[in-house]
């Protein structure tokens, strides 16, 4: 019996160690409801762990263009020593038709003696002649590499330049953040309770809470990218008249649509407000709340994007940071090509209910 409580023991551990099986680390209890003084802290402590997980990120961009620029100037500067020859050779040919040598050499042709002679100053005037095409071709070619790779490195220092200021930026609004915090403890009730909730509340967010955040944003960005499948099994939300045409969707027809696609969004509900869309969702004991507006966008190609307004964890307003990384690693947005390859959006607007996109033909 002792063998068997043991080994029940081993297969329950086990079961709790392999993927999928791990039980959610439950989230820090607090006293509800949180004072506006500990939720300011509680956001001010989740903003410095993204902050700094975005400096992260920007430090690396920073290394990945310094090592981009150092190789283009090592390319450019053995480019420049390539053309050096060909800028001889291409100079020397500019000279000979500035002297006048090659009108000289065309005057042969005039003081030929027998037609197979001609024909011979013929193709040699010829291979000459294309000789020194192909030189000059050569050199616009190197030439044209090298401005190239001039403007390239200058874009790279630009951007290097850009990440830099970022970079230094959000350091500064860290250490501002850090005295605010330290600042609050300090005059708090109980500095040490506020600590440990600040910090409880941080590991939470980075064992757990940034990682099913994730995971739900994954679902929603895969369910968006057959939004146009559904158009098209769905003719009526598209309405034609003349030249135009206008997509209507609900946001009841948009939450069915997506709680088909994942059951991660099951427990999700989009609703259309005028010029604002709200998510709202609970995943176990964690909730999130999104705002955001729609916009029509032409660059790289024409799109209705999503841009996130507010991004609030368990109560808890998340910073900028968060926002953009999760727009800039998951794509919501609708390319209405996906649709019909002659459409391009061009107008997109929010009403209660209903998300209306204006559409036109175009490339």
């Amino acid at each position: 019996m002792r063998r068997l409580a043991l080994l029940a023991v081993a297969v329950v551990v086990l079961m709790l160690l392999l993927p999928g099986n791990n039980v959610p680390m439950p989230p820090p209890a607090f006293a509800e409801p949180l004072s506006d003084t500990t939720k300011q802290l509680l956001e001010k402590g989740l903003s410095v762990v993204e902050i700094d997980r975005e400096i992260e990120r920007i430090s690396g961009l920073r290394e990945e263009t310094e090592r981009t620029i150092a190789q283009n100037e090592t390319k450019l500067a053995e480019r420049q020593i390539a053309i050096a020859a060909q800028r001889e050779k291409a100079g020397r040919v500019l000279r000979a038709y500035y002297m006048g040598q090659k009108e000289a050499m065309l005057g042969m042709l005039v003081n030929f003696k027998s037609f197979a002679g001609l024909l011979r100053s013929w193709d040699l005037m010829d291979t000459i002649f294309e000789a020194d095409r192909r030189t000059l071709a050569d050199f616009n070619r190197e030439f044209e590499e090298i401005r190239k790779g001039q403007d390239k490195l200058k874009k790279d220092k630009d951007e290097l330049t850009r990440v830099a200021a970022d970079l230094a930026s959000q350091r500064e609004r860290v250490a501002a953040l850090q005295t605010e915090i330290q600042n609050a403890i300090d005059g708090s009730e109980d500095p040490a309770l506020a600590r440990k909730q600040m910090e409880e509340m941080q590991s939470y967010w980075q064992s757990a809470g940034l990682y099913e955040v994730r995971r739900h944003f994954s679902a929603l960005a895969k369910a968006m990218n057959k939004l146009p499948d559904w158009i098209q099994d769905h003719p009526e939300a598209l309405k034609t008249k003349g030249l135009s045409t206008t997509l209507t969707l609900t946001d009841a027809q948009l939450n069915d649509f997506l709680r088909a696609q994942s059951d991660l969004l099951k427990d999700f509900t989009i609703a259309f407000k005028p010029n604002l869309l709200s998510l709202q969702g609970k995943s176990g004991a964690m909730e999130v709340a999104v705002t955001g507006t729609y916009s029509v966008e032409n660059d790289p190609k024409n799109a209705i994007m999503f841009h996130m307004n507010t991004l609030v964890f368990n109560g808890l307003t998340l910073p900028d940071t968060t926002r953009d990384d999760l727009v800039r690693d998951f794509d919501l947005g609708f390319y209405p090509q996906q649709v019909m390859a002659y459409l391009k959006a061009d107008s997109v607007s929010l009403e209660d209910g209903k998300l209306i996109v204006k559409l036109k033909i175009g490339k």
